[in-house]
């Protein structure tokens, strides 16, 4: 009985399905054709805006640009036009109009081109160079030669009065530095104040001060503090190594005062001077060079400092003259 069963309802299942089949298909054809429909619907819409863009921008041109009436083209040239010495005479033939020419008359002017851009560069004919006037002439060519530059005159820093009579008559050390020295006294010293002083600046003067005092055998020297303004780290270190070696060369013991931070200093300041610091300590120790330390002795104690937070007062001052001493006494041997 199942087997019948199922036999009777296979034909019904296949017909389902067929009917179902037939639905789609409808289905489906009617929706193609609504697309193609509505494809042609977007496509004919599509060319219709086209269309009325294209007119709006050209009556936009036409009207921000309208036509201008349409000139004779000339010839640029250099030789000004002249009116023609020709006329032109018409005769009327059966065959049609003829048209004939008198020539031009002859030209007793010789013309010729001074512009190199238009001359045959192959032919130099000296019979038809013109020179230039003097108001034709370009401006490089008129132009003075500007005398060479001259070099810089170099530097000189006078020498502050010192402010006190010296220690000794022969001494036995000079300090050499910039306005930060100015109320410094060593015993048995002198002190050379050169206001605004650079490294270079003290270089020019060490011969000099080799020449006034013979018996000093050491040289202490101060300075830097003005170089900083600069930012010119590696040439202030080219101008400390010829001091040094420049002090050094002349057979005198060379003592270097370290950078003292100001109280004023930026933070862009104090970076430098700080890495000043360290490089004189390195580089003092290498040559084997006497170096005095007053960055800890200085820093952060504004009551070291004058009124404009950049030079010592009387206590700074003797501050950085009992370091100056304490090196003397441990580096330097009288003669």
């Amino acid at each position: 009985m199942d087997t019948l069963d199922c036999s009777c309802r296979v034909p019904l299942l296949l017909h389902e399905a067929n009917m179902v089949i037939d639905s789609l298909k409808r289905d489906i054809r009617r929706l193609t054709n609504d697309l193609v429909r509505k494809d042609t619907l977007i496509s004919a819409y599509g060319s219709t805006l086209r269309a009325q863009a294209q007119s709006r921008i050209d009556m936009s041109f036409q009207t921000k640009f309208p036509e201008e009436p349409a000139t004779t083209s000339q010839p640029a040239c250099s030789t000004p036009q002249q009116n023609q010495p020709w006329t032109e005479v018409v005769a009327r033939s059966q065959r049609g109009v003829l048209k004939r020419f008198s020539p031009p008359p002859f030209n007793p002017f010789n013309l010729s081109n001074r512009y190199s851009v238009l001359a045959d560069s192959n032919v130099a004919d000296p019979a038809h160079t013109i020179p230039l006037p003097p108001q034709h002439r370009s401006a490089e060519q008129s132009r003075p030669t500007a005398p060479p530059p001259k070099p810089p005159a170099p530097r000189r820093v006078a020498r502050e009065k010192p402010r006190h009579p010296p220690s000794s008559t022969r001494p036995v050390a000079v300090l050499v530095g910039s306005s930060m020295v100015r109320h410094v006294t060593l015993p048995r010293s002198e002190t050379w104040c050169l206001p605004g002083a650079r490294v270079e600046d003290v270089q020019t003067r060490v011969p000099e001060v080799v020449e006034q005092h013979p018996t000093a055998s050491a040289i202490v020297v101060h300075v830097g503090s003005n170089d900083i303004r600069l930012q010119q780290s590696e040439k202030l270190k080219s101008d400390f190594t010829s001091l040094i070696q420049t002090i050094l060369a002349t057979g005198k013991k060379c003592i270097v005062s370290g950078p003292i931070p100001s109280a004023c200093f930026s933070d862009m300041q104090f970076s430098r001077i700080r890495q000043l610091h360290a490089w004189l300590v390195g580089y003092c120790s290498r040559e084997r060079v006497p170096f005095v330390d007053n960055f800890g002795s200085f820093w952060r104690r504004r009551s070291l400092f004058a009124r404009d937070g950049r030079h010592l007062n009387r206590a700074g001052a003797s501050l950085l003259a009992s370091n100056l001493e304490l090196a003397l006494e441990a580096h330097h041997t009288p003669r």
